[in-house]
């Protein structure tokens, strides 16, 4: 299961929008693949977004374009508004991956975790820097517990072992080869004291 952690901006350089908006999705491919932002897992440019994004998401921000310019009226209150979400106010904003994600991302997908970076982001621009909204996802703690879940069935049961004449502990091995479709296979279960096989009872 995917979990929404918010939007988060892209800040690119760009002479044009569809550029801007291009440049915004190869940095997010970047972010959700850079070990060092263990928070965003995916993420969906607005742009890609086939309807306006949820309200509770929207309404946190002042617009929520598909990409815009820092230059703009429009930019200049966005930025400011992802600036105040990201906690830095003279320090180095929380690097723990459980705070969710830094609200900025430079075009390598990498964060932009105080002022002094980002000055520096938008004074070494060659280009109109732009601002790309997405919507950062991880995967949810949930899916990882079902994971633990499925691999907590235990697979050593004791059974009767026909060979050793007692209840012995077996560990399960295997599924029978299904002959035909009718056939469900049988688990084979084997005795850890003789090593002898015996049908048990399915692992589900």
């Amino acid at each position: 299961m995917t979990t929404c952690l918010g939007i988060v901006h892209l800040v690119v350089e760009s002479t044009t929008f569809y550029g801007a908006v291009a440049k915004g999705g190869a940095a997010a491919n970047l972010l959700s693949a850079n070990e060092t932002e263990p928070a965003v897992d995916d993420y969906t440019l607005l742009y890609d977004l086939n309807e306006a994004p949820a309200r509770q998401l929207a309404e946190q921000w002042p617009s929520l374009p598909d990409a815009v310019q820092v230059a703009s009226a429009e930019g200049e209150r966005l930025l400011s508004a992802a600036r105040d979400r990201t906690g830095w106010h003279g320090q180095e904003a929380s690097e723990d991956p459980e705070q969710g994600p830094t609200r900025l991302y430079d075009q390598r997908g990498d964060g932009i975790r105080n002022a002094s970076r980002l000055d520096a982001v938008l004074d070494d621009a060659d280009n109109a820097v732009w601002l790309v909204p997405a919507i950062a996802l991880t995967e949810s703690a949930g899916e990882a517990g079902a994971d633990q879940q499925e691999w907590s069935v235990p697979t050593t049961q004791e059974l009767d072992c026909q060979t050793c004449g007692r209840a012995t502990d077996h560990r399960f091995t295997t599924h029978e080869s299904v002959p035909d479709e009718a056939w469900t296979g049988q688990p084979i279960w084997e005795c850890r004291v003789c090593g002898s096989a015996r049908y048990g009872p399915s692992l589900e």
